[in-house]
Formats: structure tokens, sequence, C-alpha cells
């Protein structure tokens, strides 16, 4: 039987080795006899192995010959019962022909039992075919965490990830939030163990687990490890009391802007508890001091070797009780890395007694458990509660399972080992989800990735793992030579147009501001309670204040600038040094969203942050700049082209990513592909798929995806105003063949920027889609856009005063045969937008060529339809 360590210690607290002794097949020896001996023996009682014994050691202690601690295969007879624990270790590439070796010779004649968490896991990572099929032959009881999950057992969960921790400020904001998360079960715990007491949990504990303990980078010029960065924060939050009492009073107020990757507060409504006590942050702070770190003021982090022990150190605040532990390999390399720190106090104690071991006691002080990968097996405890990762879950494979399965274990009422909410007939105690939560915060992981894969590999959604579905499309171009607006063939830009200088923005540019969110976004990923249903947060807005650009090196941000303009090869793109302090001075062109906290000067720190954020508003501002001179030099130089079968605005395909337990839609996505390769295509609506099958389109089908399960590339049809149009289109076509009599009607999806039609004298516009009906030998060429009003700027927005300065453009081309016209299709409702010019009217709307989708739903393509054929 495998287990994690050679010591007795260990061994005795091995959950595996405790399962055995309380099964009555054996029972323990003295602890001196087991030091003395490295294969653990004791006589049997009572059982039907009466008069022989169970040997109990780690596999790696198996060798060829006897040594002083290594067992030789041959000294123990063929006709073996082996029980191996955390089976999967033996599958690496390195180890797995020497330990099947070794394996099969123990059970010669008997028999081998192997038990595991990660089987699968493992088999993948070993990449040995042969070996995966030995095992898939052989598996007598499957209940792998689907199942186990699906079926109430364990905690619910909470995943996060920073992936990049480069901004000091947003790591110790977001480690503090771990913190907090963590006090929050404790205090819980402590407040309310009588009614949890039921329920059988167990005190709370925050794991902190690194990569690495004594492998030092270099980070401001000092050598850390992931352990010393730890300590480093602990040391940080109860010195800098002013900063850490901030930080904790924008997490309760759920501002920490902190944000997921759909723009939400990751932490709001995350403290509901604390929050009910009614505390100020300094208050919370000062609690914390004492329920968590064990002292009733702030003192320095002292890390104390505890000689005599298995690599322990223990972490106290001053002369206060230990609070944590540090479970290492090499403890005194750990010390003297720590010792180089000013922050922290190394001191030593003799004849120390194990602090690691007593974790489980009810009297043990320790809140906080630091290691390496150490703790991702052959250890077990109830109280894991909180984790944090640093490093972890790049190459670990199966050992990020196994760290997952620390924490979700929990005993439950009556030890039934499930969540209260799915015990039948049972309310839990107030708040009790809040402990039945596991709360992982990784930094620098890749835990996120690894534990998606294997909720894939179990047969689980994890919101983001998708297979991919390719579809094909019929193009209809049709025997028409429809007329397209293009740029005349031979005009370079750059060879031929004037040289733009950078400068002050523009009117356009002024109307359509540059935006900045300086939001961090987080990965995140939940079960259960462990889900967060908030709003998206409402994002301050802030800009460059004369106290800011004071401590801006423009210099730098001139020369990256001009770094940047040559990385884009504009050669012809003139920067002058002094646009740059005057750009950052004039608020009119940028929005920038950033937690105003962040703004407010509150160290030196803060200063290279908004260097960074000023260099990426002028770099996002200067390609802005440069396309807007581009698009109105090109322009002037615009011409008639016929549409061909190459042109940019076709695609040849759909490429959908569609998550792997949505099994009914790649079935439906077949379909569909069967029906086009049969000609026989029609619409099919599926869920929040629409495959829309226009023939006057010039190519078949156009998609619409109105959910996250089904990701499409390209995205066509974008938004449900641009759906319903296509459809009111194609239902108009069919019903009013009478009104179409003698006209040709063609619809074209007109794409985004560096593919479609776009006009600079409509703000950089690219409408959605180009209409053409031809009749009378004349063809009248539209481009209609369905857009929301809210968010134009009234009757003279550029895009509705489009349908005048196309004709411009119309009358510049000078091709009577050809006629243009530009049509908003609103599916803003009239009355939420009637105010505008002091209050309009439908009829005034429409004198504009605006029509409103909803409210006039049976009439706007027929308006549509009628003013372009009746414009010239």
């Amino acid at each position: 039987m495998e287990s994690a360590g050679s010591g007795p210690e260990i061994l005795q607290d091995d959950p595996s080795l405790q399962s055995v002794l309380r099964s009555g097949i054996a029972q323990p020896s003295t602890r001196r006899g087991f030091r003395r001996d490295p294969v653990y023996r004791h006589p049997l009682l009572g059982t039907v192995f009466t008069g022989r014994a169970v040997e109990i050691l780690d596999v790696h202690k198996l060798r060829d010959e006897m040594g002083e601690k290594t067992v030789a295969v041959d000294a123990f007879e063929g006709n073996n019962l082996v029980l191996v624990d955390e089976g999967h270790r033996g599958t690496s590439g390195a180890e797995t022909g020497e330990w099947m070796k070794k394996r099969n010779q123990l059970c010669e004649n008997g028999f081998s039992f192997e038990y595991s968490a990660t089987f699968g896991q493992a088999m993948k990572a070993s990449g040995n075919r042969a070996l995966e099929q030995m095992y898939a032959r052989c598996i007598l009881f499957d209940y792998s965490y689907k199942y186990f999950y699906g079926d109430g057992y364990g905690k619910d969960y909470r995943i996060l990830n920073l992936a990049e921790d480069k901004d000091d400020g947003i790591r110790q904001r977001y480690i503090t939030a771990c913190l907090l998360s963590f006090y929050q079960q404790l205090k819980l715990f402590r407040e309310n163990g009588s009614a949890y007491r039921p329920y059988l949990l167990e005190r709370p504990l925050w794991v902190f687990v690194g990569g690495s303990v004594n492998a030092v980078r270099t980070e401001s010029k000092r050598k850390v490890s992931d352990v010393v960065d730890i300590l480093l924060f602990v040391a940080a939050f109860v010195r800098e009391r002013g900063q850490s009492i901030e930080s904790i009073d924008r997490l309760l107020a759920g501002r920490s802007g902190l944000l997921d990757a759909k723009g939400r507060e990751l932490f709001q409504g995350a403290f509901q508890y604390l929050g009910s006590l009614g505390w100020t942050a300094e208050r919370v702070f000062e609690d914390i001091l004492q329920v968590l770190f064990n002292a009733p003021v702030s003192a320095a982090l002292h890390v104390e070797n505890l000689k005599g022990t298995d690599g322990e150190v223990a972490l106290r605040l001053g002369d206060y009780e230990p609070f944590g532990v540090i479970n290492v390999g090499d403890a005194s390399a750990l010390c003297k890395l720590c010792a180089e720190q000013r922050e922290l106090v190394v001191t030593e104690k003799e004849f120390a007694g194990s602090l690691f071991r007593k974790l489980n006691d009810d009297a043990s002080t320790i809140s906080i458990l630091i290691g390496s990968k150490k703790f991702t097996e052959g250890w077990s405890s109830w109280r894991v509660s909180t984790m944090g990762l640093m490093n972890i879950g790049r190459n670990e494979g199966p050992q990020i399972i196994q760290l997952f399965g620390r924490g979700v274990r929990l005993k439950g009422k009556d030890f039934c080992l499930k969540r209260s909410r799915r015990i039948d007939g049972t309310t839990g105690p107030k708040h009790i989800e809040t402990l039945e939560t596991l709360q992982i915060f990784g930094i620098r992981a890749d835990y996120m990735r690894q534990f998606k894969e294997y909720l894939e590999q179990e047969g689980l959604p994890a919101n983001e793992d998708r297979v991919e579905f390719i579809l094909p499309v019929i193009k209809n171009l049709g025997s028409q030579r429809l007329k397209m607006v293009r740029l005349r063939e031979g005009i370079e830009y750059k060879r031929d147009g004037p040289k733009p200088t950078l400068g002050a923005p523009p009117d356009s540019l002024t109307r359509h501001p540059v935006v900045v969110n300086w939001y961090p976004k987080l990965q995140a990923m939940a079960s259960g309670a462990g889900r967060s249903n908030a709003p998206a947060a409402v994002l301050d807005q802030c800009y460059f204040e004369t106290q800011h650009l004071a401590f801006l090196d423009t210099d730098r941000i001139y020369f990256e600038l001009q770094q940047y303009k040559n990385e884009q090869f504009w050669h012809n793109f003139c920067l002058p040094r002094e646009a740059v302090p005057a750009l950052l001075a004039d608020k009119r062109w940028y929005r920038l969203l950033i937690p105003k906290e962040e703004m407010q000067f509150r160290s030196f720190r803060q200063v290279q942050r908004w260097q960074e954020i000023a260099g990426a508003l002028l770099r996002k501002y200067a390609d802005r700049f440069y396309k807007f001179r581009k698009q109105e030099y090109e322009g002037a130089h615009l011409e008639y082209r016929e549409l061909t079968a190459d042109d940019p605005n076709f695609i040849t395909e759909y490429r959908l990513l569609i998550e792997q337990s949505r099994e009914d839609i790649v079935r439906k996505l077949e379909e569909i592909k069967a029906l086009m390769e049969a000609g026989k295509l029609r619409n099919i609506e599926f869920q929040a798929l629409c495959a829309i099958a226009f023939d006057r389109h010039l190519y078949e089908a156009l998609l619409y995806v109105g959910s996250d399960v089904v990701e499409v590339k390209p995205v066509v049809l974008e938004t449900e105003s641009e759906r319903d149009f296509v459809l009111d289109l194609q239902s108009f076509c069919q019903n009013r063949k009478d009104f179409l009599a003698g006209k040709e009607l063609y619809l074209l999806r007109n794409l985004s920027r560096g593919r479609g039609m776009g006009f600079f004298e409509a703000g950089n516009f690219y409408p959605d889609f180009i209409v053409w009906v031809v009749t009378g030998g004349r063809q009248y060429v539209s481009f209609v856009d369905p857009k929301g009003l809210r968010n134009l700027e009234g009757p003279d927005d550029p895009k509705i005063r489009f349908h005048q300065t196309i004709k411009e453009l119309e009358r510049q081309l000078g091709d009577p045969k050809v006629i243009l016209n530009s049509f908003i299709v609103s599916p803003t409702r009239i009355p939420e937008v009637t105010w505008w010019n002091g209050g309009m009217t439908q009829d005034e709307f429409e004198a504009r060529n605006v029509v409103f989708q909803r409210d006039d739903q049976a009439n706007y393509i027929r308006k549509v339809l009628t003013k372009m054929v009746d414009s010239v």
C-alpha cells in the first residue's frame, strides 16, 4: 500500500491506513518499533488473516535487493493481496515499467487492487496506450467526480484565477479578497458553531500552496520564492494597516474593481455575513488580527524554524500563539531565504512539537497551512475550506485534481457526506452554504484550464470547453451584375495621400471617443452556491488631471508611440513630440474606465500604472486618428465596381464551437449540413440557434446564435434586431410577390472593418446590410443598419444624417443608373426617443429614413423598399 511518507506520524494520519485499522483487519504496533523498521508489521487479530501480517510501506522502498531503508520484492511470497493507494502514481512515464514489474512480482499468484480518484487523468498524461487499455479492462468500480458531485456529495466550489499579477495593487487586493473570504468562513464557524454542529463541519483552514518552495525568482531586485511571496503578503497586510483597511472597505462595498470576463464585480454579494455585522472596515481588520492571526494588535511576522520536526516552520505575530505552519522538505533553506527579507523575523525553536500533525486537533491554533505540492496526496483533513494557489497547475496533471479533492471533502449531517441543500427534508442554517463552498484563488496558476479539462473528461459542463463544427455556405450570386461601392484600384494612401500629423481630435473622434477599460478581468467558474448572479458592475469614468500629468514621463510615452508607429508600418505618419502632453491634457477624445481609487495618489507605485494607461490611450488614439485620415482620403476615390464572388464580404464557411455536453446542438447542425448538401435547406430554429435559408441573400445560410453555449466565427448576425430584419424581409418577399413584380431583390450582410464597406462621413460607419432592388434598368442600392437609438446623439447623429450625405456620394460617383440610400431600422420603441429634438413624431423619423422594427413590424419593410425605388 502506497503512503505519503516514511515516518509513523504520517502513516498514522493516512486516511487509507486508518480505514484498514478501523476495519479490524490490523492493529498497530508500537511507534518505537515502527521507526526502527521501514516495513510496518503487526499481527492480525480476529480476522480471516489470523496468523499472517499486513505490511504497509511506500512503493518507492521496493527494490531488487534489501537495504537499510528498502525492501527486496523477493522478501514477499508471490501469493499476496496487494492494495495500492493512489495507484495513479505508478502510471507516470518514468515509473511505469519498474513499478509494474514489481507489482506483478508481488501478486504473481495473488491479486492486486488499486484505487485512485485520477486514473483517467494519469492515463492521459502517461501517453501509454497499452497501459491505458490494460487498466480499462480491469475497472471494477467507477465513481468518479461526475457521479460524486451529481449525487450531492462534497462541497460546491468557486474557482478564481488572476492570470497576470504584474500590477502590485491588483494582486494585493486579490489576495486580500482571498483572506477576507477565509476570514468570513472562520468567523461564521466561531460565532455559529452550535448551529452548524449537526452538519459535522470542521473549523476552516486556509491552505496556501506554491509551485515551488525554495526555487527563487527575482522581483523588485530581490530573490523570492512562491512561499516567501505569500509570507511577504501576510507581513504587508498586517504592517500596512491603512492600505489593508482600504482594500477591505472596497471589498465589503462591492467595489473591488476585480471583474469577471462579463464585466461583473466578482465580490459583490460575496461577504453577506460580514456585511450583516454592520462593522466598519477598521473593526473588521482588528478582528482579523484576533480571529485569524491570534494577535490583539499588529506585530512583526516571525518565521520560526521548529527544530526536531519534519520540515516545519511556525508563523506567529510577535510573541503570540502561532497562526500558521509551513511544511516543507528543507525548512533551513526556506528560513535562510526568509532571512534575506527585512520584513520577516527569522528565529529557531529547539525541541519543538509538530504543529502539522496536530492540525486536526480541537486545540490547534493554526488557521493557515503553507507548502508546496506536498498536500496534493497522502494528507487528509476535513478542515480545508479556502485554497490559494501560486504557479500551480501548469504541468501537474492529476495532482491538480488531487489538490481539489483535499478541499471538497465534507462530512455532512449524520456523516452522509452531502451538502445540506442536497439532503432531502433538510433546510440548513443561515449562511451554511458559505462553509460548504470551497474557495480557490489562483495566482499565475493554470488551475482553471486544468480543472475545465477534468470536468470535460468527467462529462460535466465546464462553460468554455467546446467541440468544433464546420458548416459551409452556399453562394447565390446569380447572373445580375450588382454594383458595389469600393475604393478605386491603384489608389495607395501611404504613397499618394497627404501625410497625417497627430494632433487635436476632429469632430468625429470627439463624438466617438477612445475607450480604455482598466478594470482587471479574472477567470471564474463555480458550482451551486458558489455561483454569482451579480449584475454588470457600474464602472467609474476618470480622466488625467493636472496632478497626474505632472508625474508622467511624456518623453518615454513619445518614444513608445514612435515604436508603435514603426510596428504598424505607418512610415507616412508624423508624430510631433509636443502632441503627447497636449493630447493628455485634452479630455474630449477618450473615456478611461478605472476604479476611482486607482487615480488617487497614495504611493509612487501608482505613477507606473498611470504611465501604462497614458501609453495605452495614446496608442489607441493614434490608431483611430490614422485610420480616420486614411478613410477621409480614400472617400474621394470611391467608384462603382461589379460585385464578384471573391468580394471580401463573402464568407466560405462558419466555424462553430459548442460545449462538449450539447450533443443535441451538434446533431441539429449535422441536420442543417445534410439539408444544404441535398439542396433542401429551410429555416431552422433550435433553442438559441437560428439558421435562415433566404434565397435572396447572396449566400446561405445566415446564422444567429443567442447563447454562450455556441460560439460562431465569423459572426454574421450579431443581434436579435439583425436576425429579425432578415426574417421580416424574407417574409415580405414570400407574401408580397405583387410588390416585387418586375423587380429583383438581393441582400448581403456587410461585414465589419477590414472586409465590409465603411463610410468615414458617417463617423466610420459600417452599415450591417446592403440591399439591391433591380428594376427598370436601374440598381437601387441601400445601406441598412438595424440599430438602437438610445446611444445615438439625436437626429443630427452622423449615422442618421448619412441618408443625406450618401446622396453627396451618389452625385460624386455620377452614375444615373445607380441610386444610393441609407436607412436605420430601430428596435427601440418610439416613446423612448420621441423627446429628440424637442419632440419628434414617427413621420419626422421616417423623413430621416428611420423606421421602427417593433412598433411598425407589419409595415416597415414595405416603407423601406418603397422609399428606395421612389427616391429617384
